[in-house]
């Protein structure tokens, strides 16, 4: 199971090294998966968005304000981990090299 971001997909200013970074990790997903069904190992990727923790609200495009973070749109911990544990479960079997967003919607409105 990799994790990745949002921003592997759609961003916003001033990350282009974060997200170029987060990008590299949905690619390695889909080469480690297609290298490793043969062998019955499963890869995939979580995207989260804006997740309640120290370092979203420590980011200095955060605290700065050129990114704006909408309490609407800030998951927890929580909901990452359980999208995580289903993709790592015989519940999702099937699911191979596919990359999950977990954003409440945060990506349709960056």
């Amino acid at each position: 199971m990799n994790v990745s971001s949002i921003h592997a997909v759609e961003t916003t200013p001033h990350v282009a090294s974060y997200a170029a970074a987060k990008a590299a990790v949905v690619s390695l997903t889909r080469s480690a998966a297609l290298e490793g069904k043969p062998r019955g190992i499963r890869v995939n990727c979580v995207l989260p968005g804006a997740v309640d923790t120290p370092m979203l609200w420590s980011n200095p495009n955060v605290v700065s304000g050129v990114e704006q973070v909408d309490r609407a749109y800030v998951g927890r911990p929580e909901d990452v981990a359980a999208l995580i544990a289903y993709l790592a479960s015989d519940d999702a079997a099937f699911v191979q090299g596919a990359q999950v967003r977990a954003d409440g919607g945060r990506l349709d409105r960056l």
